[in-house]
């Protein structure tokens, strides 16, 4: 492994701003295009110029048994003065790097085009595939395009790089996001009870939906469904009776939920509660909840890998957070572990930084997980 390659790229990709919102992330594949090329690896690029997806594999296009991927945006910066350190610098102090992106996920991706690197120096038989997406932070819309293009079918396991401080993830909660739409009668302000409160009638749905939990089916690894109310919006003025409400939620399903179901088990409620002519439920986005089996040969080697490298033994867990794998998985078919360098507790916040040491691990683990697809 050439550590100073890999600490550099890393501060070329912390330096080029991907944040999402706006998202145009297609500076920071212009960057890895480059380092690549640099090194005969070439690539196939999948949706819009300014959001384009990457797939480098070390035989020209070929694939293999193992894809490993992770994401080039970033979330914004936010306010600028609760950085200790400038974003974009790449600050290193006591062994960590700070910047945003550092673990999620410019580290992780910087160690994966070593991995690329190092793996088509050594010229194995099968192919090593690494795929690099736009749009993870916003709904994984990169993702589902690499998914539609078929360039991946055929590929039975990958490792998502997402930051996990090296422990083995073998599945994800899945996503239901819904708005609460309430209606009511505009009135002064004065003479409310000539008006119907869309507000209240807001809160009075809220309360319903998360009074208790939905069905779901118990699994250790996934644990239990859980609901947020992140948005609420009514009303145009003090002194007038608003006469619409909305309130947007966000719920990280298990298995045996699915949009569909909920959305017909949440409107029931409201039925039920006597609030279904005054309030409804609106799908906005979903993801499946995803697991693969711990006795899968992914789960197996990734684990025994990730111990022999860190001296360790990691211990398997779910993540509750989403990544790409809720769409590759379903969608293409691959089983996944996710495990990367950095902690997911870094990231999305201030002076977020990642372990120059677990960089370097991540390395070793990744490069010894495709050796063992490569023959």
């Amino acid at each position: 492994m050439d550590k100073s390659r890999v600490l550099n790229l890393l501060k070329e990709l912390v330096a080029t701003n991907s944040e999402n919102p706006p998202g145009y992330e297609a500076e920071v594949a212009k960057v890895l295009r480059d380092h690549m090329e640099t090194h005969g690896i070439s690539c196939r690029s999948v949706g819009p110029s300014k959001r384009p997806n990457l797939i480098f594999s070390s035989h020209d296009g070929q694939k293999g048994d193992i894809v490993m991927h992770g994401h080039m945006d970033t979330v914004p910066i936010g306010p600028l003065e609760t950085w200790t350190h400038d974003p974009f610098s790449s600050k290193i102090v006591n062994g960590r790097l700070y910047g945003r992106g550092a673990c999620d996920m410019k580290g992780p991706v910087a160690a994966l085009t070593e991995t690329l690197i190092l793996y088509t120096e050594e010229r194995h038989s099968k192919p090593l595939v690494v795929l690099t997406t736009s749009d993870e932070e916003s709904g994984c819309s990169g993702a589902e395009e690499v998914a539609a293009s078929g360039l991946l079918n055929g590929i039975s396991f990958g490792v998502c790089a997402e930051p996990t401080s090296l422990q083995v993830l073998v599945g994800e909660k899945g996503m239901f996001w819904s708005k609460v739409v309430a209606t009511g009668k505009s009135a002064h302000g004065s003479r409310p009870e000539e008006g119907v409160n869309a507000i209240h009638a807001c809160i009075d749905a809220i309360q319903v939906l998360t009074e208790e939990e939905f069905p779901y089916e118990v699994d250790e690894l996934l644990g239990n469904s859980t609901m947020n109310v992140g948005v609420i919006k009514g009303g145009i003025k003090i002194n007038v009776v608003p006469d619409k409400c909305e309130a947007e939620l966000d719920m990280r399903t298990v298995k045996g939920q699915d949009p569909e179901s909920l959305l017909k088990a949440m409107n029931d409620r409201l039925e039920s509660a006597g609030l279904s002519d005054r309030a409804q439920v609106e799908y906005v986005h979903g993801k499946p909840a995803v697991l693969t089996p711990v006795d899968s040969k992914i789960v197996t080697l990734t684990k025994n890998i990730v111990e022999r490298v860190t001296g360790v033994t990691p211990t398997l867990n779910t993540a509750t957070y989403g990544t790409d794998c809720s769409v590759l998985q379903p969608k293409v078919g691959i089983q996944h572990v996710i495990c990367g360098p950095g902690s997911i507790e870094q990231a999305h916040q201030p002076d977020e930084y990642i372990s120059l040491d677990e960089l370097y691990q991540s390395v070793d683990i990744y490069l010894e997980i495709a050796r063992y697809f490569s023959n």
